[in-house]
């Protein structure tokens, strides 16, 4: 298997950049802790504007996820976001693999698990229950 990237985009009901700073971070910790991802990274923005100290700024709302993931492995993190987009009470959370996304947001329990089924199904390129 070779490692894939997944960004995750976060949208907030309030995107003020304090909340949206928090928000981020939450979300990484919580990735960090799944033993697939190798890493769990916030993607450099554009650079920082003058008089900002750093010379580059990072994008609020986005965590680039790099690893090795297994279709459980991945369940398991599309999972942990989904039951955290509910606790953060988030609007929604896109994983964009390539061209492919997947979009969690409010819609009822049995449509979220089909969109993230076949998502889950075009990852791993088999048929195959989990």
């Amino acid at each position: 298997m070779r490692p894939i990237q997944i960004v995750v985009a976060i949208e907030a009901a309030d995107g003020d950049g304090e909340g949206m700073d928090a928000l981020t971070r939450e979300l990484q910790e919580e990735l960090l802790l799944l033993d697939s991802a190798e890493s769990v990274a916030r993607p450099e923005g554009e650079a920082a504007p003058a008089g900002a100290k750093s010379g580059t700024a990072t994008t609020l709302g986005a965590l680039l996820v790099t690893g090795v993931f297994s279709r459980g492995a991945l369940n398991a993190m599309v999972s942990l976001v989904s039951e955290w987009r509910q606790r953060a009470q988030a609007r929604r959370v896109e994983l964009t693999e390539g061209e492919d996304s997947l979009i969690i947001e409010g819609i009822s329990g049995s449509g979220q698990k089909a969109l993230i089924e076949a998502w889950l199904q075009r990852r791993s390129g088999s048929n195959q229950q989990p």
